[in-house]
């Protein structure tokens, strides 16, 4: 059973996550043999006025910061202005 709280995360930042839910969804794209992992944010309601790169900005930090402090894998996070 998953407890947040053994990560360090409160109950109510996990209600502000699922909030971030009821707004997105999200495709996921592994390629195995290159190790490569794309993630893709979209909205539930294309009408939607929601920024799509406050979820990306997190979820990069968040993977950096649990690779670094679980696996002490170090690396950079490489910004792509399109």
């Amino acid at each position: 059973m998953f407890n947040p709280a053994m990560f360090g995360v409160s109950s109510q930042q996990m209600e502000q996550a699922r909030e971030v839910g009821r707004h997105l969804r999200m495709k996921i794209r592994k390629y195995r043999k290159q190790g490569k992992l794309e993630v893709q944010f979209f909205l539930v309601d294309p009408n939607e006025d929601y920024d799509l790169g406050q979820p990306v900005d997190q979820l990069c930090d968040q993977l950096s910061w649990g690779f670094a402090s679980i696996f002490d894998i170090k690396g950079e996070i490489e910004n792509v202005v399109e």
